[in-house]
């Protein structure tokens, strides 16, 4: 197993619209080959900002690549250049992991 974790860090009081945004229903990543769940996760935290972690479980490392190479992948990427950044985010990263 593969996990692909995505970590938000958020202004407070905005955790709710990352936690929107990636809990949808039927989204194209949940019908890809190899793809078996996703978990949102929220840690509240007393500094102002909150930290949101995604986690996405693959079958392989081979099964999440074919999605960061899948065109509709790309091209929801694409749609977004020249729109502004969401001002609520802090900063964003993303790791992944094997299952040992």
């Amino acid at each position: 197993m593969f996990y692909q974790m995505k970590r938000l860090l958020v202004k407070e009081g905005h955790s709710s619209q990352v936690v929107e945004r990636f809990s949808k229903k039927g989204m194209l990543i949940e019908s890809q080959p190899g793809f078996l769940d996703k978990q949102v996760l929220v840690k509240k935290s007393r500094r102002g900002e909150e930290e949101v972690l995604v986690m996405i479980r693959w079958q392989t490392e081979q099964d999440w690549k074919n999605w960061e190479k899948h065109p509709d992948h790309i091209a929801g990427h694409k749609a977004k250049i020249g729109q502004p950044k969401l001002d609520y985010i802090i900063e964003s990263s993303q790791d992944v992991y094997d299952v040992m």
